[in-house]
């Protein structure tokens, strides 16, 4: 079995330097880092980039899912890809939109940087080569792999900014668990998230988030300038009334306006509250609902989809 290690930076690869830690080891290094001992498993190597993932963008994502069906396409068994962990879940939901999984696909990381106590890169990393290794799991899409925990890619997110056991998924759980490198599925696959087409994320789609008296200033200031808007809103998908008015404003000028929810279980509701800025008022008047997904993903979908000549109803449709 072959397994293709694609590394892009992050505390992973870290080594220490007077001004901090910064990437430096590459996909090798990590690798032998591992230690993996399964003499019928060959590890393949390949530095996609190096670098914090506080600078992944869209486009550097796109080129990433290029890397990762290059190598579907080369015969690889399954692919594990090192990932910085500020935005490592936003790369494994664009891998989903972007990659026909026909093997097991991985993304994983680590909070301490290599040669501290307690480092968690090498243990991270042979959980998530142990996932790539199993065939079923290419159904499921590409996965988040931390701390032995098995994360579907639509529902992970960083749960702690320091703790070794960042990530979670509030909604639905772990989809499954690392046992003395075994991977053992918790539940059957999900729906897949991938889009039936894709082009060069050439839209800009911005993050704006409702708080208590949020009013129009910021979404005036930027409606001319992006191709979609996507609210972080309060609750069940409410904002207040300025906010509101202005999210309209936006939409009625033809940017594609997406409602989620700032909450970390997320979902926006269709038809309880009424009044300027509840729900029934902004999806009547024509906002679309990002549904249970978190407002950092439903941008993804929301830029890669526009991209790729999709309408926002097309890519939320409200039975989603």
């Amino acid at each position: 079995m072959r397994i293709s290690l694609l590394a892009t930076g992050g505390t992973i690869s870290t080594q220490p330097g007077a001004g901090g830690a910064t990437p430096a080891l590459g996909a090798q290094a990590l690798a032998a880092a591992a230690r993996t001992e399964d003499g019928d498993l060959a590890i393949v190597t390949r530095d996609v980039a190096r670098m914090s993932s506080r600078n992944i963008t869209p486009a550097a994502m796109w080129e990433l899912a290029g890397a990762v069906a290059d190598e579907i396409r080369g015969g690889c068994d399954g692919i594990v890809v090192t990932h910085g962990t500020d935005t490592l879940e936003e790369t494994a939901y664009a891998l989903s939109l972007l990659v026909r999984t026909s093997v097991p696909v991985v993304v994983t990381g680590a909070m301490r940087v290599p040669g501290s106590p307690g480092e968690d890169g090498p243990a991270n990393l042979a959980a998530a080569i142990a996932v790539a290794s199993t065939p079923g799991f290419a159904a499921y899409g590409p996965l988040v792999i931390h701390q032995d925990e098995i994360h579907l890619a639509r529902w992970a997110t960083k749960v702690h900014g320091t703790r070794v056991a960042a990530f979670g998924s509030p909604v639905a759980g772990p989809a499954g668990m690392v046992v003395e490198g075994r991977a053992v599925p918790f539940f059957g696959p999900p729906p897949s998230e991938r889009l039936a087409r894709a082009g060069v994320p050439d839209k800009r789609v911005e993050l704006v988030w409702a708080a208590a008296g949020s009013d129009g200033l910021v979404v005036d200031a930027i409606r001319d300038r992006v191709d979609g808007l996507v609210v972080a809103a309060l609750g069940g998908g409410h904002v207040p009334a300025p906010m509101a008015e202005a999210l309209l404003r936006a939409a009625a000028q033809g940017v594609a306006v997406v409602l989620a929810s700032r909450c970390a279980s997320p979902q926006v509701l269709r038809s309880t509250y009424g009044g300027t800025g509840g729900e029934r008022h902004l999806l009547a008047s024509g906002l679309v609902s990002a549904g249970a997904l978190s407002a950092l993903k439903a941008r993804l979908r929301l830029l890669f989809g526009l991209s790729a000549g999709f309408t926002a109803a097309e890519l939320f449709p409200m039975d989603h």
